[in-house]
């Protein structure tokens, strides 16, 4: 349910605000989608090194996280081009208060959804990244050493 500050500062969001936001919002889910496709990518280009070294159950963590961030991903985006469509509602002139108050009532829920997802999602790459990292530190050392 929401609290009183957050229904009182969805208030003042015009339909434009509410547009906007989502606009921003599907661009970004839209990049992380593309980059998404790189980070498996790039755990791909490793998997030999992951296999054969101590690292494959940290690997195998991060694949299943990166799994449900693009599983998570879509349903975000399926959510928000449907809430982007509901959109006329606020602006096609009638006075349909309830289902106004409903539209601004689920775009409180999708600013929490989208930030939590993009806090997840920002683990999970930094997570790829710190293992690829090491990996590539460890490559390095190999071909030094032979």
């Amino acid at each position: 349910m929401a609290t009183q500050s957050e229904k009182n500062m969805v208030e003042w969001y015009s339909a434009e605000r509410m547009h906007d936001m989502s606009k921003t919002w599907l661009s970004d889910l839209n990049f992380i989608k593309d980059e998404q496709i790189f980070l498996e990518e790039l755990i791909t280009d490793y998997t030999q090194q992951i296999i054969d070294d101590d690292v494959l159950t940290r690997a195998q963590d991060a694949a299943t996280a990166l799994l449900r961030t693009k599983r998570g991903n879509q349903k975000l985006m399926t959510a928000l081009i449907a809430h982007e469509k509901d959109l006329n509602l606020m602006v096609d002139g009638k006075n349909e208060l309830d289902k106004e108050e409903q539209y601004k009532t689920d775009h409180i829920a999708f600013i929490k959804k989208v930030s939590s997802f993009f806090y997840d999602y920002k683990a999970v790459k930094s997570e790829i990244f710190n293992l690829v990292t090491t990996l590539m530190k460890r490559d390095k050392q190999d071909h030094l050493l032979n």
